[in-house]
């Protein structure tokens, strides 16, 4: 088997073990494999991961691992918020998340994102964070539809971030 192959080989057996909840296994073989002089060939593996496993398993995969991978070539980035905004977990991969998206100027992206989030019961900073990216990208109603939430569940930061949209419209 070329190295090629077992690299690939080794990758799915990880992948494999974080979808069947194995994530800690998953995670370690992912580090034991994935080195500098691979990981181009590797990155996609996080992309199918963020993908198919559950949040719970794309949380603590991207705790662990996350740093050594590019997310940004990955299809379904939005996903990333998602799960932490699930899980209510402040993370920079949040962060990083809406920055591609904002950067790949993305906003049926964030409008499929908000419309997943409308009915879970999330912290409102995930909203303040939407609403900001909504706000780079240039949709107003949207981000102050975002805030407004957010406001109205007890984050003070979006309250006041509204009325600097509105002051700015004005």
């Amino acid at each position: 088997m070329s190295e090629s192959q077992e690299l690939r080989r080794k990758l799915i057996e990880a992948k494999k073990l974080i979808l069947d909840g194995f994530v800690e296994q998953g995670i370690e073989l992912l580090s034991k494999t994935i080195t500098s002089e691979n990981i181009k060939e590797s990155n996609w593996i996080i992309c199918n991961v963020i993908d198919t496993a559950d949040c719970d398993a794309v949380v603590k995969t991207l705790d662990s691992i996350g740093k050594i991978f590019d997310m940004s070539p990955c299809a379904n980035i939005k996903r990333i918020v998602y799960c932490y905004a699930l899980v209510n977990k402040a993370s920079e991969y949040v962060d990083l998340a809406l920055d591609i998206i904002v950067k790949s100027n993305k906003k049926d992206a964030l409008d499929k994102l908000y419309n997943d989030l409308k009915n879970e019961k999330i912290n409102p900073e995930f909203l303040l964070k939407i609403g900001i990216a909504y706000k780079k990208l240039g949709a107003v109603r949207e981000s102050n539809e975002v805030l407004r939430k957010a406001c109205e569940n007890g984050l003070k930061e979006a309250c006041e971030n509204i009325k600097e949209i509105a002051s700015k419209i004005m």
